[in-house]
């Protein structure tokens, strides 16, 4: 593929992009892998199986976007790693947040746990209607990317604790 014709890609290579997700991966793997661990190694009984389930799962999620997300770095016609790596990315977020406040719940923090979900539906509307008055033009894909986390937020966080 010609310099030219890349121009026409919907995203152009990007491998800062690439960097930095990278980066925040490679934190989120370990901090995921580390908080199991001491799960299992203290006291399993102590948790939900959906903490320990949205915790393994995001593992793989996060793992095979760090994967995509290095071929946006340096293919030329790469759309379809770069949305591959944001639907992995994000789902592997949203079972991080949610095991995140089951654990508070599982301790017994409540009213922590019902701040901390609240927080997250809060920063994560904030974030998506900021990028649609940044980017008229993207109403449609930024809200149903809101849709999708907010209602993985409720299936897999809120849901559980009723």
């Amino acid at each position: 593929m010609t310099k030219k014709e890349c121009e026409k890609c919907e995203f152009p290579k990007n491998p800062a992009k690439a960097e930095a997700r990278l980066h925040i991966n490679s934190f989120l793997m370990g901090g995921l892998l580390t908080v199991l661990a001491l799960i299992f190694t203290f006291s399993p009984e102590k948790f939900h199986i959906m903490v320990v389930a949205q915790l393994a799962l995001a593992i793989p999620l996060i793992l095979f976007a760090s994967l995509s997300y290095a071929k946006v770095g340096y293919k030329e016609n790469h759309t379809v790693w770069d949305r591959f790596g944001w639907i992995a990315t994000n789902l592997g977020y949203i079972l991080f947040l949610n095991a995140s406040g089951l654990i508070l719940a599982a301790f017994s923090f409540k009213i922590l746990t019902i701040i901390y979900f609240g927080l997250v539906m809060l920063l994560v509307s904030i974030y998506y209607i900021l990028n649609i008055i940044s980017q008229k033009d993207t109403l449609k894909e930024h809200l149903s990317k809101l849709i999708l986390w907010l209602i993985g937020i409720f299936i897999g966080g809120i849901l559980p604790l009723m």
